[in-house]
């Protein structure tokens, strides 16, 4: 990349910002400076051409009108203007913008703080970087509980945690440690195993009956679930029906199918998906016309300076135009074109960093400096990058396509058919009914699948679904075909539903002369699934005679969850149009059946385990904290007159008070759990501001502005580079609790070059005036919370101020 700064300098039509000053002490007064001497006093476009923006508890600050007198040089001829606000900005950074044509696109804009010239003993270089461990968090297999597995866990993790170490020799050190680990782990599932087999005395030996059991307290066992991935595929032409397969090798030889498209069923009609995927060659990885193959989708930064991608970015450019890209809307409910941005590490030996963003803007636009097509991509605030982005080693991709693993059967069946007729091989099982007598048979329906284990798909709040289409052909030519629908009981189904069931059982046909009085099926075990219809009590009961269509899809359940980069062979059958696939990170979800033993062990647990009710002011708590936006929650009862009132509250992660629907869905909850008689109120939380002075005495050798950057570190909000959090952090003081001057002082202590703490000074914002000396223990109402956030632009939410005596 050309130096753009530098080009921008020596330019004759093109001027830009070169820094702001502030040049008054009441910091309403501001001086623009510019790169060159390119004219742009007549320049300027609209009524507001400059704009400042940016800020925390002042968003936007104003700027007065501007006249021809506020336009001067300095002693270079590069031009200066002169700006005057009504007021200041607070302490957070601020963007400066002027709309003019004489101003290059990039270097319209510069960010600077109306505090610049506020005195500080602290360091103004950048804080360091808190890099994050090679590989992310380790994911951890908690359903791992004997030898073999937790071994496997533990070399599983230790090749991507430790990639160095290959050894696998049992005289090694490592692996002697790890086998020791496994079996001590192994002891601890055994006890664990053992102490809950006696306390619930499960006795049932079929899964079908372990199941129900189960069910009879409220546990659903796990059945075997398909992985799910996301795959990026290159695509010849913008039409793709769903149902096309693409496979990842396996060690053995052979090959895990995934199929393409959400999952098997129209979660509208419940019949097969059949829609188109959306995937347009455009959006694809590679230009494959090219030889070798060249990234089509590549950034573009506006100057080196720019060429890494920050953590937090929300937008990015690439370069031309024409991609068609579509975007979405957050406040209309519309998703844009989800797009990988894939950044190959500096080192082979580390895995790339991957994002998937949604557009929300895709805008066309040309870099007027050199003429070159650009495109500014943009996302949403949710989707923010974790991680930065290396952009010369980065490539965008599109046509990023959800996959099932596994595979789909079709199969046909009959309801008590004719022995005569040419459905006769096809009947489907049927036994007697609970309850049936010699008057009334009641039979019960049932059809075993043929081709292996049931798949089933893992929703996001933990439930599962079969992926089966049950069909019913139409009885007459002039009839549409009827789809039953799945429901996980039947008896939450009215008499007349056209509904089933799956039970984890398996029937194996042994007619072998229907006259002669032997069963026409068996009980052959719990190796597979039977869909089972209703008796017309729960459930309508299949006509006789009535032919069914059965499309359903088998799974390898947690083989299933392969590597990243897995997913690449194409069939032959689709090497024309599917031209390259791979998944950019690895399937998840995929899991075998829960086993039996771990269904004893677990159900009558989990029924103990959590209660729908709340009696005490703990209980209210809990029962608040099972809500996903709560932090921390507080309660207390209080007699009002005639009976008592509970007074819940609850904190909200994202800080602040919580919305009009978490509030009402607080009260919803609460209102379920309390004991009749009771009434429940949900108070917005009440927040505590403290302000605090911290008098320390450093050592010789430590340098002061480092003592104080650290303390302050120390009591911050956020997180530390060895992964602790500040002492104020969110969660770290609850609902209720009193500040501990020991453990404030244990937290400045740990700061570098701290050697004591001289004295602490306190004061509560809106109660007293003056700082007073801390007590023991500050204490608080039991729905309030102390907050020391330390943030200028809210000075509500506490100060501390540090000073340091000694040191140098």
């Amino acid at each position: 990349m050309p130096d753009r700064l530098a080009d921008l300098i020596a330019s004759a039509t093109l001027n830009g910002i070169d820094f702001v000053e502030i040049t008054g002490a009441d910091q309403t007064s501001l001086r623009v400076h510019f790169l060159n001497t390119v004219a742009v006093a007549a320049t300027l476009a609209g009524t507001n051409p400059v704009t400042i923006t940016g800020g925390e508890s002042i968003p936007a600050v104003p700027v007065e009108p501007l006249a021809a007198s506020d336009w001067g040089v300095d002693d270079a001829g590069r031009p200066m203007l002169e700006l005057r606000t009504p007021f200041p900005g607070d302490f957070s950074r601020y963007q400066l913008r002027i709309e003019s044509a004489a101003l290059d696109s990039f270097y319209s804009s510069a960010r600077f703080s109306f505090k610049a010239g506020c005195p500080s003993d602290l360091d103004c270089a950048p804080p360091e970087r808190c890099d994050e461990p090679p590989g992310g968090v380790p994911v951890i297999d908690y359903l791992a509980k004997d030898y073999t597995s937790l071994r496997g866990a533990l070399l599983d993790y230790s090749a991507s945690a430790y990639p160095q170490w290959v050894e696998r020799d049992e005289p090694d050190l490592g692996m002697m440690l790890l086998e020791l680990l496994s079996a001590v782990g192994d002891d601890l599932s055994y006890l664990q195993d053992r102490i809950s087999h006696e306390r619930t005395l499960a006795t049932a030996t079929q899964r079908n009956s372990v199941v129900r059991h189960a069910r009879l307290v409220d546990y659903e066992p796990r059945p075997a679930t398909s992985a799910q991935a996301l795959v990026q595929i290159d695509v010849s032409s913008a039409t793709l029906p769903a149902g096309l397969t693409v496979q990842a090798p396996q060690p053995d030889g052979g090959a895990l199918s995934f199929e393409l498209g959400p999952g098997l069923l129209d979660p509208e009609t419940g019949g097969l998906a059949a829609g188109p995927l959306g995937v347009d060659p455009r959006w694809n990885r590679w230009d494959h016309t090219a030889l070798p193959a060249v990234a089509r989708i590549v950034p573009y930064w506006w100057d080196d300076s720019q060429s890494c991608l920050p953590a937090g970015a929300c937008e990015l450019w690439v370069r031309g135009h024409g991609f068609g890209f579509p975007v979405g809307d957050r406040q209309l409910g519309t998703t844009g074109l989800a797009v990988l941005l894939d950044t190959e590490a500096a080192s082979p030996a580390d895995p790339p960093t991957r994002a998937v963003v949604h557009l929300t803007g895709a805008i066309e636009e040309v870099d007027q400096l050199y003429g070159i097509a650009v495109t500014r991509l943009s996302w949403d605030a949710t989707e923010a990058l974790a991680a930065e982005h290396a952009l010369e080693r980065t490539v965008l991709a599109g046509n990023l396509v959800p996959a099932v693993e596994g595979r789909r059967y079709a199969e046909t069946f009959v309801i008590d058919p004719d022995p005569d007729s040419p459905d006769a091989g096809k009947a489907a099982v049927t036994r007697s009914g609970p309850d049936a007598g010699c008057g009334d048979p009641a039979p019960m329906h049932l059809h075993t699948l043929a081709q292996g284990l049931l798949a089933w798909l893992a929703d996001t709040d933990g439930t599962t679904r079969p992926e089966l289409c049950l069909i019913q052909r139409p009885a007459d030519p002039g009839d549409l075909p009827r789809t039953w629908r799945w429901r996980r009981s039947l008896l939450d189904a009215g008499v007349f539903e056209p509904a089933y069931t799956v039970d984890p059982i398996v029937y194996r046909d042994i007619r072998v002369d229907r006259s002669s009085g032997l069963p026409g099926f068996e009980y052959d075990g719990d190796g597979g699934n039977s869909v089972r219809f209703g008796d017309g009590a729960f459930g309508e009961r299949p006509p006789t005679g009535a032919a069914f269509e059965l499309t359903y899809r088998v799974t390898a359940g947690q083989a299933g969850n392969v590597a990243a980069d897995s997913i690449t062979v194409i069939p032959d059958a689709l090497s024309g149009v599917i031209l390259s696939a791979a998944n950019p990170f690895v399937a998840t979800g995929g899991a075998d059946e829960e086993t039996l033993e771990h269904v004893r062990a677990t159900a009558p647990q989990a029924f103990r385990a959590r209660q729908f009710r709340a009696v005490r002011a703990e209980d209210y708590e809990h029962t608040a904290e099972e809500l996903d936006w709560v932090l921390d929650a507080g309660a207390s009862m209080r007699w009002t007159g005639s009976w008592l009132s509970v007074f819940a509250t609850g904190q909200p992660r994202a800080g602040g008070q919580p919305t009009v629907r978490e509030h009402g869905a607080l009260i919803q909850l609460l209102g379920r759990r309390r004991i009749a008689g009771y009434e429940v109120y949900t108070p917005a939380p009440r927040y505590v501001g403290l302000d605090l002075i911290v008098v320390v005495c450093a050592h010789a050798w430590a340098l002061r502005g480092e003592v104080e950057a650290g303390v302050l570190g120390e009591l911050g909000v956020g997180v530390l580079c060895d992964g602790r959090r500040g002492f104020f952090a969110p969660g770290q003081l609850r609902f209720g609790a009193g500040l501990e001057r020991s453990e404030l002082e244990a937290a400045i202590q740990r700061a570098v070059g701290v050697e004591g703490v001289v004295s602490i000074s306190y004061r509560r914002r809106g109660y007293v005036p003056d700082f007073v000396p801390m007590p023991e223990v500050v204490a608080v109402g039991r729905e309030e919370i102390i907050r020391v956030d330390n943030n200028p632009s809210l000075p509500d939410y506490g100060s501390v101020r540090v000073l340091v005596q000694g040191g140098k």
